[in-house]
Order: structure tokens, then sequence, then C-alpha cells
């Protein structure tokens, strides 16, 4: 059971965060009283003038810095247990029905799509919203792209790798809590590829080793003077220490813009370094997993490892920050120097491979969103891909809807391509058009559905259900609606093998005319041997299934009135709807006589 396995785990986290964090107090509490001790020895070395004292004092300081890198790590490794702490007190949370934490898209949404507004697929309540396990922009933009524009000649790939994925829990939440331990904004991504793409600090390498010399020099004199206690060397020694910091200086500008972008992303950098060892430390078995996994792979080193270095150098030149450091570090070394020197020598050598490595990212992050719908999902199944045009589902829901809620039915484009959906008002028509849908677009992306079994044929997919007018293009509903069926038409017409749900088509005009128009459709989508689905309330409409005898069938949704009281089973049955609600509920609720 999930909810079972994510409690045990939240249990073994929590114990884990607590221990750490036992242990970062007793280190901190070290460490104050190793600085208390380096003050106290420090003191009494130069009042009592005893080496033992100033030997004590430099004990203390060595485990005041080993205290120090200490209390990093183990910092890094709580806030990576209260990490996958949340990770699964939401997935509790989730699984007992409380709305999901995470991102919901809406930034996707595009009422011109062929079926991603019609469908729910961002915004509130979204489909997206659903899966969205990302903590990474790529990750959230190849998420949203799976649902939008799915390779369709990759779904079976796409299943292996989700059948596996679904597997490795742990290697998921690691991948997410990595992820979000720091948060990566557009803005600091943006930051990055500047970087990237601008131009190096030093036009050539020639012109950097001439600076060597300065601190080469430096150096030399202080152990000279060490060696022999000149006084006159120890002047030269302050102006060779001064001029270094002037040869520092002239780069200042060009430092500046370097730490600007430092800054943003060093802690980003981070983060994807941690999320690319995981990667790269997992075996694969299925292709897919295998070809990203063999992305990150660089000569000896790894990505992570690379994009680690990049995070070091860019957390050196924040050293300029601290004035009494960055004066002593670059009057001997001209130490923020070489540090530009080395961030131009990674450009040149990785630059071209960052915007792939992260891309990885980005792909695993959206295989967990789907791996991860699976294993919280055990019911559902994945798709049987067809090589003939067809469709059968059974026992499908709506995989937002809550299993003790859902009603699952069974639909078959098998025998008869073109389904007529009749029944009353609030019957439940909308709801299962949504659900075949919905499912479509889950199967298209290799993922599971929610149905015991589900096979299809890789359609296109369009879909007519929800259209907005737009007052910047003066665009009525009607003639909005009207570009959609066109659309429709036009893909058709390209040879596309497509599957097409319709909603009431044509509610802007009168009745003999939107008559009309639905009569003229079908017959254009029974010339092109569409498959899909229309739902309608014009009963006369399922009578064109006389004329299209192994093409076209009827299937509805039924209401029973007991005891003056209306009823639903939302249940899907064979031929035409013969009970209408209309006048039954006007009445109930006062409105007519």
């Amino acid at each position: 059971m999930p909810l079972t396995t994510y409690q045990q785990l939240l249990s073994k986290y929590s114990a884990e965060y607590t221990a750490l964090n036992e242990k970062l107090g007793w280190l901190s509490f070290i460490r104050l009283a190793c600085f208390i001790g380096i003050i106290g020895f420090g003191y009494y070395y130069l009042v009592h003038d005893a080496w033992y004292w100033l030997l004590i004092a430099l004990v203390l300081l060595g485990a005041f810095l080993y205290c120090i890198r200490l209390y990093d790590v183990l910092k890094g490794k709580a806030d990576f247990a209260k990490a996958l702490i949340d990770i699964n007190t939401n997935e509790i949370s989730f699984l007992n029905g409380q709305p999901s934490v995470y991102a919901d898209g809406k930034e996707y949404a595009n009422p011109q799509h062929p079926y991603s507004y019609d469908l729910d697929l961002f915004g509130d309540g979204s489909l997206y919203k659903f899966l969205n396990r990302t903590t990474t922009t790529f990750g959230k933009e190849n998420l949203a792209q799976a649902l939008l524009h799915p390779d369709t000649t990759t779904i079976k790939e796409r299943q292996e790798a989700g059948k596996e994925l679904s597997g490795k829990l742990n290697f998921r939440q690691h991948i997410q809590a990595q992820g979000s331990i720091h948060t990566a904004e557009q803005k600091d991504l943006d930051k990055l590829k500047s970087w990237i793409n601008a131009a190096p600090t030093f036009s050539s390498s020639l012109s950097y080793y001439l600076l060597l010399i300065f601190p080469l020099a430096t150096l030399i004199v202080l152990f000279s003077y060490f060696f022999t206690g000149n006084d006159r060397l120890l002047n030269i020694f302050f102006s060779l220490f001064t001029l270094n910091l002037v040869v520092t200086f002239s780069f200042a500008r060009k430092m500046m813009k370097q730490v600007s972008v430092s800054t943003a992303v060093t802690k980003v950098l981070e983060q994807f370094a941690g999320q690319l060892k995981e990667i790269e430390k997992q075996q694969f078995s299925s292709p897919l997993l295998q070809q990203l996994q063999g992305r990150l792979k660089h000569n000896s080193i790894t990505a992570s490892q690379t994009i680690d270095r990049l995070a070091s150098l860019f957390g050196y030149l924040d050293f300029i920050i601290n004035l009494a450091v960055s004066i002593l570090l670059n009057g001997l070394f001209i130490f923020h120097v070489h540090i530009l020197f080395a961030l131009d020598k990674w450009k040149k050598k990785h630059a071209a491979d960052v915007m792939n490595w992260l891309a990885v990212i980005g792909e695993f992050e959206s295989l967990h969103c789907f791996a991860n719908m699976a294993f919280n999902n055990a019911a559902f199944c994945y798709p049987k891909l067809s090589a003939k045009e067809e469709l059968l589902a059974t026992e499908m829901g709506h995989p937002l809807i809550r299993g003790e809620k859902r009603i699952n039915n069974d639909i078959s484009f098998h025998q008869e391509k073109f389904v007529v959906l009749t029944g009353s008002n609030m019957s439940g028509k909308s709801t299962f058009l949504r659900t075949l849908g919905i499912n479509l677009v889950l199967a298209r992306t290799g993922s599971v559905v929610c149905a015991k079994t589900f096979t299809l044929f890789p359609y296109d997919l369009h879909v007519s259900m929800r259209i907005t007018d737009s007052l910047q293009d003066s665009e009525s509903l009607f003639y909005a609606e009207l570009k959609r069926l066109h659309s429709i038409i036009e893909h058709l017409h390209s040879d596309r093998k497509t599957f097409i749900i319709l909603d009431e088509i044509l509610r802007g005009t009168n009745s003999n005319d939107k008559h009309g128009g639905t009569v003229g459709l079908i017959r254009k989508l029974a010339a092109y041997q569409a498959c899909g689905i229309i739902a309608t309330h014009d009963l006369t409409i399922a009578e064109m299934s006389s004329q299209y005898t192994g093409y076209m069938g009827n299937k509805c949704f039924e209401s029973v009135i007991i005891n003056d009281e209306l009823f639903f089973d939302y249940t899907l049955k064979d031929g035409v709807c013969s009970k209408l609600n209309a006048s039954f509920l006007m009445k109930r609720m006062g409105i007519i006589d």
C-alpha cells in the first residue's frame, strides 16, 4: 500500500532529522567552546609568551575549522532529510484527499490548443497539478510538453521507463528532495544562460600567465625574508603585496559581473549537481533511462562533478565580499584573478554541455511524475498499443476523482468508430467525455491510465468542449467554435489519424440551424471515417446511426425519478436516452408551474 510506505518513510526520515539536529546542537556548542578557547589561550600566549599556549590555541583553531566543515555537512544532510519529510507528508495528505501542494501549471493554459483547455490540463484542480512533482523550471516545462505535445512514437519506451521508475521510490524521492532544498527561479537560470553565452574574461591565456609573475615574486620575497630576516625584503614584499591588489582591482568591473551571477546561481548549481549525482549512480534497465543517463557521461569526469566544480568556483568568487579575507588572498596570490581564469577554462570546456545536462534532469523529473502516479494507483493499467484504428477501455474512470466516488464505465470504438452520446442534464455526459479525453492524454504520454484495460491506436487528439471568445480578436464564441471545428476538418484532411471529442456543438445558433450543422459535420466526419464521440441533447442525431451501420453507434446516460426525486447512476448504456429532466427540475425549483 502506497500510504503505508509513505508513513514508514516519514517515520524513518523524521527520526534521522531529529538525530541530525541533536548533533548540530552539540557541534554548535563545541564550536563556541573552541572559539572561546582560541581567544583565551591566545591571550595567555601574548601575556606569558609560552609556546604551549600558542600550540593549544592552534589545535583549537583546527578543531574549530573542522567543526565548521562538519556542521555544513550535517546541515546539508538535515536539510535533505527535512525535504524528504515534506515529500512524504505531502503524499500522505494527497492520498487522504487533500489538494496537491504543487504548482498547477496555469501559465501553460492555451485555449487555442487542440485539447488542453477543454480537458482542464492546467490550472486549479487540473491533471498537471495532480501529476506535478517537479522542482525545476525545465522539469515543469518538460511535464507540460509531455501533456501538450507527446511523441507518440516513444510510448512503449516511456511505459518501460515508467514501470522501472515506479519501483525506484527512494531514487525518485531523492531527486525531488535534492531539487526542493533550493528554489531555482527562472531569473537565476537566465543569468546562468547569459553567463554561459558571454565572452570570456581573458582574450588569451598568455595575458593570464604573464600576471602570474607578480604573486610568484611576492611569495619568493616573503620566503626569502623568513630565511634571511632582511628588512629590505620585507619592504619589497609590501610593495609587491600592494601591486597584487592593484592588479586584482583592475579586474573589478569584470569581477563584479561574475559575482552578480555567482550570488544567484551557486546554491542552484549545488542543487543540480545533487540531482545529477543521484541519476549517475543508478543502474537502469530500460533503454530510455539508459539513454538519458548516457547523456551525462563526459570523458573521465561526471556531469555532477563538473557542475559542482562550477558551483565551487562561484563560491570562491563570493570571498570578495569578506574584505579582510579578500585583501589577504588577493595581496598574496591575486586569488580572484585565478578564479576568473578558471571560470573561463570551465566555460570553454563545458558550456556546450550544461543545458543538455539540465534537460536530462527535466526529463527525469517529468518521468518521475508519471511513475509517481503509477505507484500511488496500483489499479491503474499501462495501455496496450494497437496497430489498427481502435480504442477499447474497461472499467475506465476519471483519475482525478477519488476511487470511492469514481464511477467506471466500459467503452469500445472497435466495431463502431463513432459514438453519439445522449443523456439528460447532469447525467454525466461531459464528465465521461473528459474521462475519455484525460485517459487518452495520459496514454499518449506513455503513462498509466485510470482503467482495468485500455487498448488504443496512437491517435492525434482534438476536442471541442469549452470554447472561449476573444475580445482582442473581436471573435464571438460561435465563430471561435467554428474555427475549432474547421481546424479538426483540416487535420483530418491532412490524413492524420485523429480521435475527436465533441460536446454539444453549435450552442450559439437556433435549434434548426444547430441540428443541420451537427448533421452536416457528422456526415463530414463519416466521409473521413474519423474516430470519436459527440454528446448531444438532440435525440434525432442518434437516428443517423441507421444510415451509417457499422460506423456509428449510440450510447446514453439515463436518469430515473423515484418518489419525486431525481437519481443518476452515471452508468454508460447502449442506445438512446429516453428520459429528459429539464422540465422536472424547473418545476422542482419553482421556475415553472
